[in-house]
């Protein structure tokens, strides 16, 4: 029974839209990171590309921001029945408890396990790139990554996934799941800040580290170019004892998930029947409004709100899903880890100043947004089929305009709130550094408005692809195709943006010269694509 309730799991997870957006940004981000100078994760100097150094560094760091993606696989065990209605069907049958709630971690777990895959084999393929400077890459074997994987990466996405498969056992709620991630995300940064401030606590820090990047960090912080390039981090000592203890905590969080988890239902607490009565009596207070005569018509004002009405239920469903949720932090503390380590110029510090943010934000988080319209064109177009509610709206007389131009709306109103997002963080983290000149013009100018028109431009792209394609996976897998070929087509020479869809000329950002270096060429030539997205 174990194994059969596993396997269903694991065929669930894997069915899930979650599993393969997450396994496409990661593989995109980690394969961004190999093959472009702006993308920067894990190791760098002197070292290659994919030393064994770096290739273990890069999977700690994204394993901490996976953590996200572990806890919408596992935490969806515990809420999925209860929402679905199906919970009291399962709990009559004859399982046991430890077959129903662990063989789901186990399927669970495999489906984070399997969808991290993407880091190693992106990192892989990225440095089999025909543009990259042999000089900067190293030689690849299997039994690098397979080992990193293995000792390093899979510790770490079983240790969160049982950490934050307790909680939502505790809290029976996606959102509060959420939120423990974010509450564990601010103590492990607050842990990093006052180990950084004690030297003399380097070698503790690699016991009490969750993630074992202190420990790998202490093992390798006195290695040569030559043995970066050539050893693993060895698995003994203080990385042994940390992957060790971080077992332990996993083991206990597990533990006290199977205790705390009850097959009895849970009933209705006496304050919400309090609230559902008061509600009740308030309806019924309410007297019917009768009138005489209908109200004149108005075909434009009625038309105009539809209109506003269909892009209010649009963008209402996005900002309500839990990946949008994932996504949003995924790319926030992604932007924010790049904001507030790598602002350095040779070795330096320099001021975080609002055109230096922008560029963190263009190479780190932009991704975010490119996800979400490819992700979200897909759901919106073929959400009405999926539900069998297609045939019903065609029955209506809303026009097709109606029905296509809200959906492009909604992805729309979506990327401008999950810039505006974006900027929010680089304000604070500007406000940290002290630096008060935060220039919100020059964030809308520069940053919030040419984004938004790339990204609309590609989810029109996106859209119609939806609309021709006999499913929406073939369609995001034509879109990764679409992405994948244009950075591989400007690294080979085929880089003028008259021909590949969506380019503009490159910005460059300076508080001498502003953005007049290249905005103009790239507002033309987003007025160019602009109209071809209009023809599609």
């Amino acid at each position: 029974m174990f194994g059969k309730i596993a396997s269903f799991e694991l065929r669930y997870q894997l069915r899930n839209p979650v599993f393969w957006v997450v396994s496409v940004l990661f593989f995109l981000l980690t394969f961004g990171a190999m093959t472009i100078d702006q993308i920067k994760i894990g190791g760098g100097g002197n070292i290659h590309a994919n030393a064994p150094l770096n290739i273990a560094l890069t999977q700690l760091i994204l394993s901490l921001f996976f953590m996200f993606v572990t806890t919408a696989f596992v935490a969806n065990v515990i809420v999925r029945d209860d929402e679905s209605g199906f919970g009291p069907m399962v709990r009559s049958t004859r399982v046991s408890k430890f077959d129903y709630l662990m063989a789901r971690f186990v399927g669970a777990f495999a489906a984070a396990g399997i969808a991290f895959l993407a880091v190693p084999i992106a990192m892989w393929l990225g440095s089999l790139m025909p543009w990259l400077d042999p000089e900067t890459l190293g030689p690849n074997h299997f039994g690098t990554f397979a080992q990193v994987y293995l000792t390093l990466a899979l510790p770490n996405l079983f240790m969160t996934a049982a950490i934050f498969f307790a909680v939502a056992t505790l809290t029976r709620s996606m959102m509060y799941s959420y939120l423990g991630v974010v509450i564990f995300l601010i103590l492990y940064f607050i842990l990093l800040a006052m180990l950084r401030s004690r030297p003399e606590w380097r070698d503790f820090a690699g016991y009490v580290e969750p993630f074992g990047t202190a420990a790998v960090k202490d093992i390798t912080n006195y290695w040569t170019a030559a043995e970066a390039n050539t050893q693993v981090p060895p698995f003994t000592g203080v990385l042994l004892f940390n992957r060790l203890i971080w077992f332990g905590v996993a083991l206990a969080a597990l533990t006290f998930a199977y205790f705390r988890f009850s097959f009895t239902e849970r009933g209705a607490s006496k304050r919400k029947l309090r609230r559902q009565a008061r509600k009740q009596r308030k309806l019924d207070a309410v007297q019917p409004h009768i009138v005489e005569t209908l109200p004149p018509v108005h075909p434009r004002a009625a038309l105009r709100a539809r209109l506003w009405a269909r892009c209010r239920m649009e963008m209402g469903l996005v900002f309500k899903s839990p990946a949008f949720l994932v996504l949003i932090l995924l790319g926030l503390f992604n932007s924010m880890g790049s904001l507030l380590l790598s602002n350095e110029l040779y070795g330096t510090p320099a001021r975080l100043l609002t055109f230096s943010a922008i560029s963190m934000l263009q190479g780190t988080f932009t991704i975010i947004p490119l996800i979400i319209a490819i992700y979200y064109s897909g759901e919106l177009v073929w959400r009405d089929r999926e539900r069998k509610m297609h045939e019903i709206i065609d029955a209506t007389s809303l026009p097709n305009w109606a029905y296509m131009v809200p959906k492009t709306l909604a992805v729309a109103g979506v990327l401008i709130a999950t810039l505006l997002i974006s900027v929010v963080a680089a304000v604070m983290v500007q406000l940290a550094h002290g630096i008060t000149q935060v220039a919100p013009g020059q964030y809308l100018m520069w940053y919030v408005l040419p984004q938004v028109m790339d990204l609309v431009i590609l989810a029109v792209l996106a859209v119609f692809v939806q609309a021709l394609s006999p499913n929406k996976y073939v369609g995001w897998g034509i879109m990764v195709v679409y992405l994948v070929a244009t950075i591989t087509l400007s690294n080979i020479g085929f880089e003028h943006p008259l021909y590949l869809y969506g380019q503009t000329s490159t910005l460059q950002l300076s508080d001498m010269n502003g953005a007049q270096i290249g905005e103009a060429a790239g507002w033309w030539l987003r007025l160019y694509w602009g109209a071809v997205a209009v023809g599609l």
